[in-house]
């Protein structure tokens, strides 16, 4: 993507900060206009869109083929929201979402004929239930609160795939940042009418409202604010006539995925190396976990998606029959880590595998503040991840108090894992009264730390610790 698209898709994705924070009067009375060509549909805007012909005749020459049953005006009314401008205040799609957050509800009036004809284009793409994701570079954590809900009154634009959000370009990796997660019922991928395609953008219809079900802290500098999108009270976005702008959502299915859940004995469902969508995790959790009461869940290598975890967290949130869940070599780093360790202690998890998932000090921050209440989780593997001596530390503080109930502790391969801890691991051996079984093999400590770890685990009756030599 070139600098001056990615600008403008950049500050799309971003946009969430020009919210105006309160409750609006609903946009109404576009659905009432005549549904007419793109070029009539703009001519009301010619005041405040000066360029606005030039504008109308790229959109036009940007549609080549009719796709999803929209016709060539409906597809270039898309492509004209999407299309790039510097500076980004004179963009078709800034001046059109600033205006449908003002107050002043008069001022959408000229827009109403190409409200019109957009949001019946978009009403003729499916509405697909899935996580979805925005993203800016402020820490706006102190501005949403967990269980309220808030409307966004613009069109949103979203992307399904994080890594775009990891672009330097975008989010990037460092300084301050907040990441939207959105589980949502009304995206719409218009990739194949944007003119930006190649960042597989997802479009949220305006006045949308979105519960705020957890803001987290993820460390570097990382807020992910976790949102769901709920149905208000009454349309805050005026209906279509004949059937509404949402209806059309064409359910998804995964057959060889139901298949293997059918054939699953004993409530252990195996999907090791499947490589899950968020919409497949959904089949998991509705045929799996809850039509089979699953009990033991295989997740490994299945290279999940930090949405098909949110999906997979909110369900054992709700006290499911899983006991044993295996998510190693998933790669779901930090961000997954801290969004399991919240369910950690109102789920029935008895044994929880992250193996080989790049969680770091970081991630295992969060693991640590949820174990010092733990009273259900028997067994976690940290093994093979990027914790040091530091996290270890973290992790021994929050067991040795007497509120936790863990039993077996898998901290092998941390490379980073040395002396440094052994005084912490000395203190969890001899105050922890749960813990059984400790592996340190394949970390770095000394020939001395070992020497000092051997008879405090020795002296203790029972305790089964592992250590390379």
């Amino acid at each position: 993507m070139n600098p001056f698209d990615a600008q403008t898709h950049a500050a799309r994705l971003s946009d969430m900060v020009e919210e105006p924070g309160r409750i609006l009067l609903p946009i109404e009375g576009y659905e009432i206009m005549p549904l007419v060509s793109l070029k009539e549909s703009v001519q009301p805007l010619k005041s405040l869109i000066p360029n606005i012909e030039q504008l109308i005749r790229v959109a036009n020459s940007n549609v080549k083929t009719t796709l999803d049953s929209l016709s060539p005006d409906e597809s270039a009314a898309i492509v004209l929201y999407s299309m790039p401008c510097s500076p980004i205040e004179d963009a078709f799609y800034f001046i059109l979402n600033k205006t449908l957050r003002m107050k002043n509800r008069d001022a959408l009036r000229p827009w109403f004929l190409y409200l019109k004809l957009l949001i019946t284009a978009l009403s003729k793409l499916p509405s697909k239930r899935r996580v979805v994701h925005r993203g800016v570079t402020r820490d706006l954590s102190a501005d949403y609160h967990q269980g309220e809900t808030i409307v966004w009154w613009g069109f949103s634009s979203c992307t399904s795939c994080l890594k775009v959000l990891q672009n330097q370009i975008f989010l990037g990796e460092t300084g301050k940042r907040t990441l939207f997660t959105i589980d949502c019922h009304s995206a719409k991928d218009v990739q194949q009418h944007s003119m930006i395609a190649k960042e597989s953008e997802i479009l949220l219809l305006p006045a949308r409202q979105f519960k705020v079900i957890a803001i987290m802290d993820v460390g570097n500098d990382l807020h992910i604010i976790h949102l769901e999108e709920v149905d208000p009270p009454s349309p805050l976005l005026a209906l279509l006539p004949m059937g509404g702008v949402l209806p059309n959502s064409i359910p998804y299915c995964n057959d060889q995925l139901e298949q293997i859940i059918r054939n699953c004995q004993s409530r252990q469902m195996d999907l090791s190396g499947q490589q899950l969508s968020d919409q497949d995790m959904r089949i998991v959790v509705k045929q799996g976990i809850v039509g089979k009461q699953c009990a033991t869940l295989d997740l490994m290598k299945s290279d999940l998606t930090l949405g098909a975890i949110t999906i997979l967290k909110n369900v054992m949130r709700k006290k499911t029959f899983l006991e044993v869940l295996n998510i190693s070599y998933c790669a779901i780093a930090d961000s997954g880590a801290c969004l399991l360790a919240s369910v950690v202690n109102s789920s029935n998890l008895k044994r929880l595998d992250l193996e080989a998932n790049d969680i770091s000090d970081s991630g295992v921050e969060h693991l640590a503040k949820a174990l010092e209440t733990n009273t259900t989780l028997l067994d976690l593997s940290l093994k093979l991840n990027r914790i040091s001596s530091q996290g270890v530390n973290k992790l021994t503080k929050a067991l040795v108090g007497d509120s936790t109930c863990l039993e077996i502790l898998n901290l092998g391969a941390n490379v980073d894992v040395n002396d440094e801890s052994v005084d912490s691991i000395v203190a969890l051996i001899e105050r922890n009264r749960s813990l059984k079984k400790l592996d340190l093999r394949h970390c770095s400590l000394s020939t001395l730390g070992n020497d000092k770890l051997r008879p405090i685990a020795k002296a203790r009756k029972g305790f089964i610790l592992w250590l390379s030599r």
